[in-house]
């Protein structure tokens, strides 16, 4: 609560003077007035009373007892009774103001004064509107208002925002927040289902509608927070639909350094990108972490970044392989003193399924999708799914299977739990299976066919010894 320095005066203000053959007979007039001064506000308001200029006493701001005033000859007592309301209801608005803490502008003050005296006018104004009943999308901009001016969404979360917009929009122009709430996520698979994918094909597969409306959540977990609405019932839901776990596209280490050693020739445009490419698989910086790299970020031996998308502050340390990338561009200028030639990320990962057809990266991968209860599979080169954030899913895994050990490999990739390392884990745990089997062949490299079955005679006699 705070204390709003205040004056409230009132004075007549005459508007013209009698003509002269008429003053013997006609008695001044003037209409009271009322001026509130604060912190360097003012107000004029005026008082629905004429009074007597010489009945007036300007010490007290009154009219003289036992006087009467205007054509209707009101009393006094009934003018000074009106003047001393209207100023306990003016202080009593500055009292709302300063229980609020704020000090009004003189809007809003003339605005709080005015639906005290004419109450009326604000009737239709002031009935209460449900924000929640209301078309969403001016809160919807809001919310894209708020995750642009925060700085905590990078571009392609933007890009995804103003999507799940689009989404929205098309379902109905007056859907409203209660809409959703009230009729559940069925509403947005419904409309999911009918959204044609990338292959022009009738309805989002399961996984994209999951992602989608998870988004959405955001959106209504904001709103909330902000008053807006209640979600609860909506963000309690949980998407039923069937899906398959998506295999981890990486590159194993063999595949790496074939990369990596591979001439392009005279494609030097697909010897930068395999550069920037192999710098992440050596670093596990995104895209956009190595997209805003400068030189200014690097020392002899480690890379100092603030991350684009959770703004981690990380110390990587190079490797030979890291370093020898840069060290090939150090002597070449690039725009704002980047690091290195990076091109955007849309055109990154056109080139990087052109460079992996080159290197022959090929393995088949087969991707199991779902829309609503039916399978789709299909089977993909291991190149046609080469996209730049495989870089950082190849340095995690990589890691893991180098034997370096989680926590340390969390802290070169910023991840902030082990739940999101499980799926490289699991890789991880698959390949040392596999590795093991490897100990099924060891007598063969031990022992000679012919060895192997004396051994085993021998230890079958010693057994009978």
């Amino acid at each position: 609560m705070i204390a709003i320095k205040r004056s409230i005066s009132f004075g007549v203000e005459v508007k013209k003077k009698p003509e002269a053959d008429n003053r013997k007979n006609q008695k001044p007039e003037g209409r009271v007035r009322c001026v509130i001064v604060w912190h360097g506000q003012r107000v004029r308001l005026s008082v629905n009373h004429n009074v007597n200029p010489d009945n007036w006493e300007k010490s007290v701001q009154r009219c003289k007892a036992k006087t009467t005033h205007g054509k209707n000859k009101t009393p006094a007592s009934v003018i000074n009774k009106d003047l001393q309301e209207m100023e306990d209801l003016i202080n009593s608005i500055f009292m709302r103001f300063e229980e609020a803490g704020r000090i009004p502008t003189k809007e809003e003050f003339s605005e709080a004064y005015d639906r005290q005296v004419n109450p009326e006018k604000y009737v239709e104004k002031d009935k209460i509107v449900n924000p929640a009943d209301e078309p969403l999308f001016k809160i919807y901009d809001k919310f894209i208002k708020d995750g642009m001016t925060s700085g905590r969404w990078s571009e392609g979360t933007l890009v995804k925002c103003r999507t799940i917009r689009k989404h929205l929009y098309s379902i109905s122009r007056k859907l409203s927040l209660n809409d959703i709430i009230n009729g559940g996520i069925n509403i947005l698979i419904e409309h999911f289902a009918k959204v044609p994918d990338n292959f022009k094909q009738k309805g989002l597969a399961n996984t994209t509608i999951k992602n989608d409306i998870a988004f959405v959540k955001v959106f209504f977990r904001w709103a909330q927070e902000h008053g807006y609405c209640d979600a609860s019932p909506f963000l309690y839901q949980k998407v039923k639909l069937k899906t398959a776990e998506k295999p981890v596209i990486f590159l194993t280490k063999e595949e790496l350094m074939k990369v990596y050693d591979f001439d392009f020739g005279h494609k030097n445009y697909l010897s930068q990108v395999r550069d920037v490419f192999c710098f992440c698989c050596f670093t596990s910086l995104r895209y956009s972490d190595v997209y805003n790299l400068r030189r200014s970020n690097i020392t002899d031996s480690e890379i100092h970044i603030t991350t684009i998308k959770t703004h981690d502050t990380l110390t990587i340390e190079l490797n030979r392989y890291s370093r020898a990338i840069l060290d090939k561009y150090a002597d070449i200028p690039f725009p704002d003193d980047k690091a290195l030639p990076v091109i955007t990320n849309q055109k990154m990962n056109d080139y990087l399924k052109e460079m992996g057809k080159v290197c022959g990266i090929d393995t088949p991968i087969t991707i199991t999708r779902y829309k609503g209860t039916q399978r789709y599979d299909k089977t993909y080169k291991k190149y046609e799914l080469l996209s730049t954030h495989c870089a950082r899913r190849t340095f995690v895994c990589n890691a893991i299977m180098l034997g370096i050990p989680t926590n340390i490999v969390m802290k070169w990739t910023g991840h902030s739990d082990y739940a999101t390392m499980k799926p490289y884990l699991d890789i991880a745990d698959e390949t040392r299976r596999s590795a093991m089997t490897a100990f099924n062949r060891f007598e063969d490299f031990m022992f000679p066919s012919d060895d192997r079955t004396k051994n085993n005679g021998g230890a079958e006699s010693g057994a009978e010894n």
